[in-house]
């Protein structure tokens, strides 16, 4: 295990102190408007605000422009000199050096604290301080709405919320894609158009009906030519133990609507088009129900982590540069130095699930989950996923641009979610109605 510092088990103590969590005076003071720690320490620069503003030559509905493209790596870490780094690094990191030896490396550049937010989502992350609540067990949430609910957590649990809830626009479209890349090099891309109405993040409001839905999600696959016209519309509770993930799937070859199985959408059902390599709530790194873990604050720390990826998914890099053989291509990738929060989920007695134990290190800007660690059966570290973020300076949001997920003993891994042929996603699709989605919405939308 790694050592944590004292000086970040101070730090962990201090945000979940008694009294500090209902101070929403905090925010914007001593803490940045989402709550994190505004200060320099270690390699980590102090907050300033982040980027807020298109950068100059920005063409709405275009490519990102890389506002940090005439950065240099500070250093490079190999196998060959992991070791010297070994306190900024992950176990899921040393691991994937210990299995790519030859090819995986990490340039490190130089620190840059981006995310922002809108004025009006600050301004409700400031009033969920006294508003938001846990409610069944920290099974659910009641009461807070477009920020995220716990900007002073209290319980290692809301930082599990406060991921999921991270605002990133409230009307998405994109065509995502992603492939299933083998160590021969051999790839199956993964193409899908998403659309995702997002009731939590309605600056107006939803209809009170919809209180335990956070967001309704369409999507229709393109690639690969199996899946080729087969979709779903899946409606993502809050509480999930209340009342599990439903929707719809469309099945091409029997031109027929099928129900979602609810247990194996909430939790840990396999993920149809990853080859195996992912699961339902490893969607956006864990996206199910928090019942069946305990969880665990372990601390703050300064880390190694993926960071500002405007260079990996512009539309102008090629699956074939990004994709390449045993993990995505070093030279594309972006790593800065972040503080972030260790969070520990284990397994409860009575359940046996794929993971007995998973890892997050969620940013303490963003509360963005970006990386994860998942332990297997026996107890070994199996699988690793790394999340690569950007700020869409336009909105401002920063927003989970694609991730990856790395399996440990076959050399494989998963790309999805990443903006490549068709840019960046749109976070306000104006003319998206919740009417949209939903199980006849998906036969139009097939059908088309």
């Amino acid at each position: 295990m790694m050592k944590i510092s004292m000086i970040a088990i101070t730090l962990s103590l201090a945000s979940v102190a008694p009294g500090w969590a209902l101070d929403a005076s905090k925010l914007g003071t001593e803490l940045t408007r989402n709550g994190a720690n505004p200060k320099a320490s270690g390699a980590v620069p102090a907050y300033t605000g982040g980027l807020t503003k298109p950068v100059a030559g920005y063409v709405a509905g275009g490519d990102h422009i890389d506002p940090y493209a005439g950065d240099k790596p500070l250093f490079t870490i190999t196998n060959a000199n992991k070791s010297r780094y070994k306190d900024r690094l992950s176990a899921g990191q040393l691991a994937l050096f210990e299995r790519h030896p030859e090819t995986y490396k990490m340039n490190v550049y130089p620190s840059r604290r981006s995310c922002a937010l809108p004025d009006f989502v600050y301004d409700e992350t400031r009033k969920n301080v006294s508003r938001a609540k846990l409610t069944d067990d920290g099974n659910g949430v009641e009461g807070a709405r477009v920020g995220v609910p716990f900007p002073l957590p209290k319980t290692p649990v809301e930082y599990y919320w406060n991921h999921n809830f991270h605002w990133h626009g409230y009307r998405y479209q994109a065509v995502t894609s992603g492939a299933n890349v083998y160590p021969n090099g051999n790839r199956t891309r993964i193409i899908r158009k998403d659309w995702r109405y997002n009731f939590y993040a309605d600056p107006q409001g939803a209809p009170k009906k919809y209180d335990n839905d956070q967001f309704v999600w369409m999507g229709v696959w393109t690639s690969p030519s199996r899946f080729n016209g087969s979709g779903f519309s899946m409606t993502n509770t809050i509480n999930q133990v209340k009342k599990p993930r439903n929707g719809s799937f469309f099945r091409p070859d029997l031109r027929k609507i099928m129900r979602s199985t609810p247990a194996a959408t909430t939790y840990d059902g396999p993920l149809s088009t990853s080859d195996g390599l992912r699961n339902n709530d490893n969607m956006f790194v864990f996206s199910g129900a928090p019942d069946r873990y305990d969880w665990k604050l372990i601390g703050k720390r300064e880390i190694l982590v993926p960071y500002n990826n405007y260079k990996a998914s512009a539309s102008t890099t090629t699956a074939d540069e990004l994709m390449t053989p045993n993990h995505p291509n070093p030279d594309l990738l972006r790593y800065e130095a972040h503080r972030v929060n260790v969070l520990e989920a284990t397994v409860k007695p009575g359940f046996n699930p794929t993971y007995i134990k998973r890892r997050f290190y969620a940013d303490e800007d963003s509360w963005i989950f970006l990386m994860a660690d998942l332990y297997g059966e026996s107890g070994a570290l199996t699988r690793v996923q790394h999340v690569f973020i950007k700020n869409y300076y336009e909105a401002p949001a920063c927003v989970f641009e694609f991730d990856v997920m790395h399996d440990l003993a076959s050399g494989r891994y998963n790309v999805d979610h990443i903006k490549l042929e068709d840019g960046p996603a749109n976070l306000d699709a104006s003319d998206m109605r919740i009417k949209d989605f939903g199980s006849n919405a998906l036969k139009r939308k097939i059908g088309r």
